[in-house]
């Protein structure tokens, strides 16, 4: 059997068996909630779906079915010794090998010696026994001839666990499994079963909090889904982000102002501003400083765009240029309308401003009422300004240049706002 051993960090759960500063399993209790713990409960939930068994609610007691097929094969005979435990999972369980039947039965045969000198009955005994052996078969059969194995599998376990459930998730674990139980209401319930701490670890970490509200495995599955969703929709993604005012100082015009190269000087970030002026410091001069502005921006050569009052409406011949065709979901509207999106002049462009499309419209859609229709005619606005404004604002562009679009009057609606 393999021991239990502590962690020094969240990551030692994803390093193989042979690899491990020492050599044994890992079994904790998570009760608190952080962001670096939600980033490895998602990794581990991932890992343990594709190669171990997540638990969201109760293990399931054997059902008549069950137990009529366990009665079938096995019989219902049971004796309190190893060889009978070794002989019946050979052939109960065939798939594992002689070293994991070993650690199983030994693991078994612990948990049952624990009962019986708890003052548990042969009875008690035999039904635990058969217990272990349908949950082993129907919801762990498909770990069971990797227990020990130099890539360990995973046990993920949400909620509050019983008496019973905690012996046999034990017994996997003894045998060569790694094992987190996510308990959303604290540890209370469970030292109720295992008042030492004996059976597993409570993981102590700086900074957790109770788990947010409504968190739970379905919430982290959902996550993922819309992650590799997401990843479908971006395609290669662009080497470049946005510093969107994280550098400026809160001087309105200055900052426009600012040079590109004085800006910041992280190769992974353009450095741009998106401000909103209301209103004039001084009537008299406000004309002028914007004619000045205006000037300053030529002289620099940042390619500019000044809209006064409105953004024109897309015009007919502009809408229909834009390529689409019938949707039945968001997915297939947003991967569909970014073809669209055309730059073979700069491909670092081009994926910049897909991903913008694209995270601009998925926030879109998570608006409570949108509606297909009313998503695809605002994408098919916004594309028609990008091919309006795009020649003007990223003519021979090359990174840092940063363009200006300068609105005067302020966003009418809503298609604007976007």
């Amino acid at each position: 059997m393999l021991e239990h051993k502590k962690i020094q960090n969240l990551s030692d759960y994803f390093v193989e068996l042979n690899s491990r500063r020492e050599k044994g399993v890992y079994f904790y209790r998570i009760n608190g909630y952080s962001e670096e713990v939600g980033e490895f409960i998602k990794k581990y939930y991932d890992t343990a779906r594709r190669t171990g068994v997540v638990i969201e609610g109760k293990i399931p007691n054997p059902d008549e079915g069950n137990l009529a097929y366990y009665n079938e094969i096995m019989g219902m005979d049971f004796q309190m010794s190893m060889d009978f435990i070794h002989v019946s999972l050979r052939k109960w369980l065939p798939r594992m090998n002689e070293f994991q039947r070993q650690n199983v039965a030994a693991s078994i045969y612990d948990s049952l010696d624990s009962l019986r000198k708890a003052g548990k009955t042969e009875n008690m005994l035999r039904n635990a026994y058969i217990k272990f052996m349908c949950w082993l078969y129907y919801k762990f059969e498909r770990i069971v001839n990797q227990l020990g194995e130099n890539h360990i599998p995973k046990i993920l376990y949400e909620g509050q666990i019983s008496n019973y459930e905690l012996m046999l998730i034990s017994i996997l674990s003894n045998a060569g499994c790694d094992v987190v139980l996510l308990q959303y209401a604290g540890d209370q319930g469970y030292l109720k079963t295992d008042p030492g701490s004996v059976l597993s670890d409570s993981l102590q970490m700086e900074g957790l909090q109770p788990f947010p509200q409504g968190y739970c495995v379905k919430k982290v599955r959902d996550e993922i889904q819309n992650e590799l969703n997401n990843e479908r929709l971006y395609g290669i993604r662009p080497s470049l982000t946005n510093c969107t005012n994280a550098w400026i100082k809160g001087n309105g015009l200055d900052d426009i102002r600012e040079s590109i190269l004085l800006r910041g000087n992280d190769s992974r970030f353009f450095y741009n501003c998106f401000c909103r002026i209301n209103g004039a410091e001084d009537k008299l001069t406000y004309a002028n400083e914007l004619f000045r502005l205006q000037q300053e921006l030529r002289n620099s050569k940042r390619n500019t765009v000044i809209v006064s009052k409105e953004i024109p409406r897309p015009t007919p011949q502009e809408i229909s240029e834009i390529k689409r065709s019938n949707y039945t979901s968001g997915d297939q509207m947003l991967l569909g309308l970014a073809c669209n999106i055309q730059y073979g002049a700069n491909p670092e462009l081009q994926r910049i401003l897909h991903k913008t499309f694209v995270d601009v419209m998925l926030a879109e859609s998570q608006k409570e009422g949108e509606n297909l229709n009313r998503l695809t005619n605002r994408a098919v606005y916004l594309l028609c300004w990008l091919r309006r404004y795009l020649p003007k604002l990223f003519i021979n562009w090359k990174s840092p240049e940063i363009g200006c679009f300068i609105y005067l009057g302020g966003c009418r609606n809503e298609n604007e706002a976007l």
